[in-house]
């Protein structure tokens, strides 16, 4: 194979794969992108600088959330990713290079890249690893350009520590490729004295980094050797990370190590192509979560205010977990779907409407949206905030910060209004926003005018009293009663009580709609009126509701299987899984 040749099919594999990796992310897995770019906030000042890199592995922290703030978009994130693991498979194939592995061992360089790729599918691994291998790999690099033993030795007393102190604890991985590399030459040219002495110099002074650090850092001597932005949760330390970092050190010399073929080289390294991309495929889809992607796409639409695209991903898919359930019932209450459609979809009860707060950094955040759609902005500020100061490596939240800002500027609490304001006016994605939004702070009569704004302030709550999750039909009740345009709080107080099969409070809430300007008795709402009619009366003579001829036709048939089929159930899900009658007696 001529070197033309060998060059134009490695560089064109590196394309392909990252035209692969684009895809993945911007097709495949967009909402963990996008997850990422909400529960970080990149500031542009001084003192955002100085706080990241203040700290061992700061500034892979500082450059790696520079980037992240491009998640806001999910295909910019996608080039992103598919950029750096590119990269990363170079400098991979430019170090196993040096140290003479044969070209048709190209797709060996993929390895470690894959490995990657499979802990970047995890929603709490963080891009600073990427960043952190990428210098290192960078130091490695260099490290190889140098010739002379004394430029070297110099190179090292400079770069191990400055490595540790920008990129972190990933400076291990060099401190092992340079110890293997130089007691591998002083073997060769015979100095084992000083191949022994190499590893002992360089292994303590890579050791004496996370040592010292340690003396004025306040944190654990396993963090410091562990690296502290990896990943999200900071106890943690993920075995892929170790794994990788030993796989980068080896990796290299084990590609030199191998023999060079010269008869069917090209079928050599198709071979070894077929055998990355299928054994790529699995290993990577191994560490894919798909349910978390679905519902993590739902919190995302969400956001966005893409209630109609909520709508048409159910009717392909029902959601089946509280979050993605809860955010599809925000979407039909905020198109005024909700009483006629409810049942059409999957429900699990009130915890797909209004789950109850948990201490965490992501369900709280659905539900703090249908709170704030409603009209309920204390308790849809409370979740938010909440939700922020859960999220475990001690991050702000720009999506967290422009919703606090807006429940602030709702409840004319200005001041603190404009402290959030004054963060996002520092970043790239939310300054535009935010400059507008400063423009309503003290103006009572531009902020009543707001399209949103101004109708959340006339549905809010204006009077104080204790609020109680455990009675939430009667928190809808107050709300609605204060405003009757309010027709979302008053869908919800009747799903509320329906969900739980209560129909006697249903019966009492439901004469409350009359003020609520329906030109007809939604789906559900007629399903229910007409079973409690069914249960007292023979016949539907005298019904005082307008209820339409193919819901008394539809129960009629429903009750006909109920009590003439002794395995109804089967038949009924066929037929009426989607209405009220089969949620009431046989979901669980």
């Amino acid at each position: 194979m001529n070197s033309s040749l060998q060059k134009t099919w490695k560089i064109g594999l590196s394309i392909l794969f990252g035209v692969i990796v684009l895809l993945f992310w911007g097709i495949v897995y967009p909402a963990h992108v996008s997850y990422q770019e909400q529960f970080q906030l990149f500031l542009f000042g001084s003192d955002y600088w100085w706080e990241r890199v203040a700290v061992p592995g700061g500034l892979a922290d500082y450059v790696a959330e520079y980037l992240t703030q491009f998640y806001y978009y999910p295909w910019a994130g996608a080039c992103i990713l598919a950029f750096l693991f590119v990269l990363l498979q170079r400098l991979v194939w430019k170090l196993a290079k040096e140290q003479g592995a044969s070209g048709v061992y190209y797709p060996l360089s993929f390895l470690p890249v894959l490995v990657l790729w499979y802990f970047m599918v995890d929603e709490n691994a963080m891009l600073s690893f990427a960043v952190a291998l990428l210098l290192t790999l960078f130091a490695a690099g260099a490290y190889t350009d140098l010739k002379d033993r004394w430029e070297r030795t110099i190179y090292i007393l400079i770069a191990l520590p400055l490595l540790y102190w920008t990129a972190g604890a990933v400076h291990f991985i060099f401190m092992g490729w340079v110890m293997i590399r130089e007691f591998r030459n002083s073997l060769v040219n015979k100095n084992l004295f000083g191949g022994v002495g190499m590893l002992l110099g360089v292994g303590l002074l890579g050791a004496a980094g996370p040592l010292l650090a340690s003396m004025w850092m306040q944190y654990p001597i396993y963090r410091l050797m562990g690296g502290i932005g990896y990943y999200r949760f900071p106890a943690a330390i993920p075995f892929v990370e170790i794994g990788l970092a030993a796989l980068l050190v080896v990796l290299p010399f084990v590609m030199a190590a191998l023999p060079e073929v010269r008869k069917k080289a090209l079928w050599c390294g198709a071979l070894q192509v077929l055998v990355v991309v299928v054994g790529g495929y699995y290993f990577v889809a191994a560490g894919c979560d798909m349910d978390k992607e679905e519902a993590m796409d739902y919190d995302r639409l969400v956001r966005n205010g893409q209630w109609q695209r909520i709508i048409e991903k159910a009717e392909k898919k029902s959601p089946t977990s509280p979050f993605g359930v809860t955010c599809l019932n925000l979407a039909l209450g905020m198109t005024g779907q909700l009483g006629d459609r409810m049942f059409e979809f999957y429900q699990n009860g009130t915890e797909g409407l209004l789950p109850a707060f948990q201490r965490d950094f992501t369900s709280p955040l659905p539900t703090s949206e249908a709170y704030y759609h409603l009209g309920m902005i204390n308790t849809a500020q409370r979740f938010t905030f909440e939700a922020m100061e859960a999220i475990p490596n001690f991050r702000k939240s720009g999506r967290c910060y422009k919703r606090l800002a807006e429940t602030n500027l709702i409840n004319g609490q200005y001041e603190v209004a404009a402290r959030y304001l004054r963060a996002l006016r520092k970043t790239l994605f939310y300054k535009d926003w935010a400059e507008n939004a400063m423009t309503y702070l003290y103006n009572e009569d531009k902020i009543n005018a707001h399209k949103e704004w101004g109708r959340l302030r006339q549905l809010r709550y204006t009077e104080d009293f204790l609020f109680s999750e455990r009675e939430m039909d009667i928190m809808l009740g107050l709300l609605y009663q204060h405003n009757h345009r309010n027709r979302m709080a008053f869908e919800y107080m009747l799903a509320y009580v329906m969900q739980q099969r209560d129909l006697e409070r249903f019966m009492k809430y439901y004469p409350l709609g009359k003020d609520a300007g329906y030109n007809h008795i939604p789906r559900s709402y007629q399903e229910a009126l007409v079973y409690v009619w069914t249960q007292t009366h023979k016949s539907f003579q005298g019904m005082p509701w307008s209820i339409s001829q193919q819901v008394t036709k539809d129960v009629t048939d429903f009750a006909r299987i109920y009590t003439s089929q002794q395995n109804a159930r089967p038949m009924l899900q066929a037929r009426y899984g989607n209405t009220y009658w089969y949620y009431l007696l046989f979901k669980k």
